[in-house]
C-alpha cells in the first residue's frame, strides 16, 4: 500500500492548486500573424521561466493549467520589440485579446531593456534558449542546465535528446569541444557562463558549400557563452576524502576569447569513476574487442554506434584512476581554425569474479564453476590535430589527425572446474603475467570545392592509417582431469607482434541533371597491409620456442569502390537510390607459404527517402548493404592454446561477411504541446554470417572453430513517447523496446538454431516546473524468452524489473539536496535464483564566500550496501552468471573552490527609459 501512497502525496499538491489557462493572439501592425511567437509567464523576482507557449500559424496561443500568482507576461519574436505586462492570475485568465509587435527600430531610444531576458526564440530551423531564465544551482554543469529546457532530455546516463532526437554535437561558441564526445563538454563546462543554448540541424560541410540538402544531418547543441566569460579564467578546483579510504578531486580551467578556446581539465580519484569521454571507458576495458568478447568468444566491432552499453554503465572491481586532458583552438582569421588537444588517463583496478556457467550438448549439459582475481594498469595517451579552413566561401579544406599510445600491465589467478551430473571432469589453475603495448596514427584530408554550371561541387578524400601493437605473456597452466592423478604442468610464454597500415583515397562530384535532380559519381581505393608474427613456446630458464605454434602470418587487401548515387530533392522529401560495386583483391600468407588469394566483386545497393510532411514531422525509410572482412586473428589457420581446456582455431577460408540492412522511421515533435514521438522499426539479414562451432570432447575439452554459417536475421523496433501532463504538472516518458534475433552455431557437428527475443518497457515522470525540486520516478521491466533447438529443455525465461528515483531540492541559492535509489530485481528462469538489488544513495552541498565561489559537499553511495555486481547472460548454447566485487558503501567530504562566477548576478527585468 505504501508504494501506491507515496506517488500520491507527491502529486497532491499539484493537483490541488488553483489553476486556469490564458490564450490570445500574436499580430504585427499590418495584422498579419505571427507564427512561431514565444509567449511566456515569468517570474517577477529573478526573470526565470515559469510558463510558456509558442503561437501556431494562426498567430493563435493557449498556455494551459497556469497556478495562481503575479507574473510578467512577455511576448518576443525575432525583429520585434519585445512586450511585457504585469498581471494577476486568475485575474487575467482566460482569452487575452490581441498583441500587436512593433518592428524594432535601429536606434532604439524611447526605452532600453537591461537584463531582457526573452526564454525561448524560434530562429527559423534554430530554437534558442536564453539560459538566464532557467534557474540552476550554484555548481550546476551545462547537463543540470539541459535538464531544464523544454523540448531538451538528458537521461541518467547524460545521453542528450532534443526535439524527439538524439544529439550527435555539442559545440562550444561553434566550435568543437576536446572531441566528438558530447558529454565532456556538458559534464564539464560551469552552467553560469552559458549564455545561450541553440538546437538545430548540422548539415554536412558538402550540403553546407554546395547549397543542396544532401539528408544528412546531426541534432546539435550549440552553447555560447557570455561576454565576461569569454575573457576570464573559469573552472574550479575540488578535493574530498571519506570513509574506507576513499579521495577525490578534480580541477578544471577554462579560457574563451574571440579567437582562442582554451581548456584544462584533470582528476585523480579511487570511487570508480575515470575520465572525461566515452573513448576512456572503451580504453578502460581493454579496447572494443574486449568489451564484446564473452570468455572464450570473441567478437569485432565496426564502430561506437553499436555499442550496447552507455556511460551510465556500472564499473566492477575496485578502481583507481587518473586522466587529464589539454585543449586548444585558435583562429588564424574568420572561418580559418586549428586546433589540437590532449588527453591521457590511467587505471589500477583489481578485479575478481565469480562465475557460474550452464553449458548444453545434445545428450546432456554440463556446469563450469570458475573465479578470477586480476589487478590490472591501464594507461593510454591521445593526440588530436586538425584544421578547418572555410574562408573561402566557394571551398572547404579540412584535416584531422591523431597519434596514440596505449600501455598495460595485468596480473591474474583464475580457477575454473567443470562437472557433469554431480561428477568431477577437470580443472585448471592458471596463473598469468601480460604485458602490452600499442600505438596508432591516423590521419584523413578532404576538400570540397564549388562548381559552376552543371557541376555543383567538387570532392577529394585521402587517409592513412597505422597501428602496431606488442604483447608479452607468461601463462603457467596447472590442470587435473577425472581419474588421472597426475597434475599437468604447462608453462608457456606467447609474444606477438601485430601491424597494420592502411592509405586510401576517394574522389567524388555532384552535377545537376534537372532541377531538384542530381547525379553523384563516386569512386574510392584503399590499401591495407595486416601482419602477426607470434612466438609461442615453452618458458623456463631459456624460452623454446614451438614452430607450429608460431606463426608469421600476413593479409593485403585491395579495394575499389566505385559509386553512383541519384538524388530528387523536393521541397519536403529527398529521394536517394545508390549503387556500389565493391571489387576485393584479397590474399594471405602463412610462413611465407604460397598463400592463399581470393577476388570477388560485391554489388550493395542503397535507398533512403525522407519525407518532412510538416514543421517537426518526418518520416525515411533507409536501406544500406555492406561487406565486412574477418579480422586478421579470425583468418589465423594456427591453435590459439592459452587455455589448455578451451582452444581456438581460425580459419583463412572464411568469407566476408554481407550485411542488408533496412530500418522505417517516424519522428513527431509539436513544439506548441511539447510532445515527441520517436518510432523506428526494421531488421537486418547477413550473409555468410561468421559463427562457431564447439567440439567438446568426454572430458570437456572444448575446441571453438571459425566458420560462414546460414544467414542471420535480426527484427528490432522501438517507441520513444514524451508529453507533458499539465493537469500534475509533470512529463511523461514512455520506452518501448523489442528485438528478435536467429542464428546458427555448431555443437559437436549438431545444429544449434538460436531464436532469442527480448521486450522491455520504460515508464517515467519527471516534474516539469523545476525551479526548486527536480524529481525523476519511473520502472522498467525486461523480457527475456531464448530458445534453442539443441535442447529445448534449456529454454530460457526470465524477467528483470527495476524501479528507480531520482529526487533534487534547491530551497535557496546556498542548498542543494539530492536523493537517488534504484531496486533491480532479476527472475531466477533457467538461473539457480532470482536477485533483488537495492541501491540508495544521497547528496547534500552547502554554498559560501563571495559570489558562493565555495561548496561544501557530502555525498554518499550504496548507502544500503548490496550492490552485488550481478551479471547475466544467454548467448549460444550456454548461460552464464558473473558476480564481481564492487566498490560498495563510501561517505565522500569535499570542497570545491570556483575560479569565477558571472559578473553580475542575475535578477529582474530592469528597464530604463530615456528621452528621444
Amino acid at each position: 500500500m505504501l508504494r501506491f501512497l507515496i506517488p500520491f502525496f507527491i502529486l497532491f499538491p499539484f493537483i490541488i492548486q488553483a489553476q486556469t489557462s490564458l490564450s490570445g493572439k500574436v499580430y504585427d501592425e499590418s495584422a498579419k500573424p505571427l507564427p512561431y511567437a514565444t509567449v511566456a509567464l515569468l517570474k517577477p523576482s529573478d526573470s526565470t521561466l515559469l510558463f510558456f507557449g509558442i503561437t501556431n500559424e494562426q498567430g493563435n496561443f493557449e498556455i494551459k493549467r497556469i497556478t495562481k500568482g503575479t507574473y510578467i507576461l512577455q511576448v518576443a519574436f525575432i525583429g520585434f520589440q519585445t512586450y511585457y505586462e504585469s498581471i494577476v492570475f486568475p485575474e487575467k485568465a482566460g482569452d487575452y485579446g490581441v498583441v500587436v509587435l512593433k518592428v524594432k527600430s535601429l536606434n532604439l531610444s524611447e526605452a532600453e531593456v537591461l537584463g531582457e531576458y526573452i526564454p525561448i526564440t524560434v530562429k527559423k530551423d534554430t530554437i534558442e534558449y536564453n539560459a538566464a531564465a532557467f534557474k540552476t544551482k550554484p555548481d550546476a554543469v551545462a547537463e543540470d542546465l539541459l535538464r531544464k529546457l523544454p523540448g531538451v532530455e538528458v537521461d541518467r546516463a547524460g545521453n542528450i535528446k532534443a526535439m524527439g532526437e538524439d544529439v550527435k554535437n555539442v559545440m562550444v561558441d561553434g566550435k568543437e569541444f576536446f572531441s566528438s564526445d558530447p558529454k565532456v563538454a556538458t559534464k564539464n563546462l560551469p552552467a553560469d557562463a552559458i549564455n545561450k543554448v541553440q538546437v538545430y540541424d548540422k548539415k554536412s560541410e558538402a550540403a553546407e558549400l554546395a547549397g543542396i540538402d544532401d539528408g544528412s544531418r546531426d541534432k546539435t547543441i550549440n552553447l555560447l557563452l557570455k561576454d565576461g566569460k569569454k575573457q576570464a579564467w573559469l573552472g574550479d578546483v575540488t578535493a574530498g576524502a571519506g570513509t574506507n579510504e576513499r579521495y577525490a578531486a578534480s580541477a578544471k580551467v577554462y579560457r574563451f576569447t574571440k579567437s582562442n578556446q582554451f581548456a584544462v581539465l584533470g582528476m585523480l580519484n579511487n570511487i570508480n569513476r575515470f575520465g572525461f569521454s566515452f573513448q576512456d571507458y572503451i580504453d578502460f576495458n581493454g579496447g572494443l574487442p574486449a568489451m564484446m568478447g564473452s570468455g572464450s568468444m570473441r567478437f569485432s566491432i565496426s564502430s561506437d554506434d553499436e555499442l550496447p552499453i552507455n556511460f551510465g554503465q556500472t564499473v566492477n572491481g575496485l578502481v583507481t584512476s587518473g586522466a587529464g586532458g589539454i585543449n586548444y583552438s585558435f583562429d588564424l582569421k574568420k572561418n580559418n581554425r586549428i586546433y589540437a588537444s590532449y588527453m591521457g588517463s590511467g587505471t589500477d583496478r583489481n578485479l575478481i569474479q565469480k562465475g557460474f556457467t550452464r553449458n548444453y550438448l545434445a545428450t546432456g549439459e554440463f556446469t563450469e564453476e570458475n573465479q578470477n582475481d586480476e589487478n590490472s594498469r591501464n594507461y593510454s595517451h591521445r593526440l588530436n590535430l586538425g584544421w578547418k579552413d572555410k574562408s573561402d566561401t566557394t571551398r572547404t579544406l579540412m584535416f584531422n589527425g591523431s597519434i596514440g599510445l596505449t600501455d598495460s600491465r595485468e596480473d591474474a589467478l583464475s580457477f575454473s572446474k567443470a562437472i557433469r551430473e554431480n561428477d568431477f571432469i577437470h580443472q585448471l589453475e592458471s596463473n598469468a603475467k601480460m604485458k602490452r603495448s600499442g600505438m596508432s596514427a591516423s590521419s584523413t584530408f578532404s576538400a570540397m570545392k564549388k562548381g559552376r554550371g552543371i557541376f555543383k561541387l567538387y570532392r577529394l578524400g585521402m587517409n592513412a592509417n597505422f597501428s602496431k601493437s606488442l604483447s608479452d605473456n607468461d601463462r603457467l597452466n596447472l590442470s587435473q582431469y577425472a581419474g588421472i592423478e597426475v597434475l599437468y604442468r604447462d608453462h608457456q610464454f606467447r609474444n606477438k607482434d601485430s601491424r597494420s597500415q592502411e592509405i586510401g583515397a576517394s574522389l567524388g562530384s555532384m552535377v545537376k541533371i534537372a532541377k531538384g535532380l542530381y547525379f553523384e559519381p563516386d569512386v574510392s581505393a584503399s590499401f591495407e597491409k595486416n601482419s602477426l608474427n607470434r612466438t609461442q613456446g615453452l618458458s623456463g630458464e631459456e624460452q623454446s620456442p614451438v614452430d607450429s605454434l608460431s606463426p608469421d602470418f600476413s593479409r593485403s587487401l585491395l579495394l575499389v569502390n566505385p559509386t553512383a548515387r541519384i538524388r530528387w530533392n523536393f521541397s519536403k522529401m529527398r529521394i536517394v537510390p545508390g549503387l556500389t560495386v565493391q571489387i576485393v583483391d584479397n590474399k594471405n600468407v602463412l610462413s611465407g607459404d604460397e598463400g592463399e588469394q581470393t577476388t570477388y566483386a560485391r554489388v550493395l545497393p542503397s535507398f533512403s527517402w525522407e519525407w518532412d510532411y510538416s514543421t517537426g514531422n518526418r518520416l525515411s525509410l533507409d536501406y544500406n548493404s555492406s561487406l565486412s572482412e574477418p579480422t586478421l586473428e579470425f583468418l589465423l589457420p594456427v591453435v590459439d592454446n592459452s587455455n589448455p581446456q578451451s582452444l581456438f582455431y581460425g580459419n583463412r577460408k572464411l568469407k566476408p561477411e554481407t550485411r542488408h540492412e533496412i530500418f522505417a522511421n517516424w519522428l513527431l515533435f509539436d513544439q506548441f504541446s511539447q510532445t515527441s514521438v520517436f518510432a523506428r522499426v526494421g531488421g537486418t539479414y547477413i550473409v555468410d554470417k561468421i559463427g562457431f562451432s564447439r567440439w567438446i570432447s568426454d572430458s570437456l575439452v572444448q575446441r571453438i572453430y571459425l566458420l560462414n554459417t546460414d544467414n542471420e536475421r535480426e527484427l528490432n523496433g522501438n517507441i520513444d513517447f514524451t508529453t507533458p501532463l499539465k493537469i500534475i504538472g509533470m512529463n511523461l516518458h514512455l520506452g518501448l523496446n523489442g528485438r528478435w534475433t536467429n542464428g546458427l552455431s555448431f555443437v559437436n557437428d549438431a545444429e544449434n538454431k538460436t531464436n532469442s527475443f527480448s521486450r522491455s518497457v520504460l515508464l517515467s515522470l519527471d516534474n516539469r516546473k523545476k525551479e526548486k525540486w527536480d524529481l525523476d520516478i519511473g520502472a522498467e521491466i525486461s523480457f527475456t524468452d531464448a530458445k534453442y533447438s539443441l535442447q529445448s529443455g534449456l529454454n530460457n525465461k526470465y524477467i528483470t524489473l527495476n524501479y528507480f528515483a531520482e529526487f533534487n531540492y534547491n530551497p535557496n541559492d546556498s542548498w542543494h539536496f539530492g536523493m537517488n535509489a534504484d531496486v533491480i530485481n532479476y527472475s531466477s528462469g533457467s538461473y539457480q535464483k532470482s536477485v533483488s538489488i537495492p541501491l540508495l544513495g544521497a547528496e547534500m552541498s552547502y554554498s559560501f564566500l563571495r559570489n558562493h565561489r565555495g561548496i561544501l559537499q557530502l555525498e554518499s553511495n550504496d548507502l544500503l550496501n548490496e550492490n552485488k555486481g550481478l551479471q547475466r547472460t544467454s548467448e549460444m548454447n550456454y548461460l552464464r552468471e558473473v558476480r564481481s566485487n564492487i566498490i560498495g558503501r563510501y561517505v565522500l567530504l569535499s570542497f570545491k573552490y570556483r575560479l569565477n562566477k558571472a559578473a553580475k548576478a542575475r535578477g529582474g527585468l530592469e528597464i530604463e527609459m530615456k528621452k528621444r
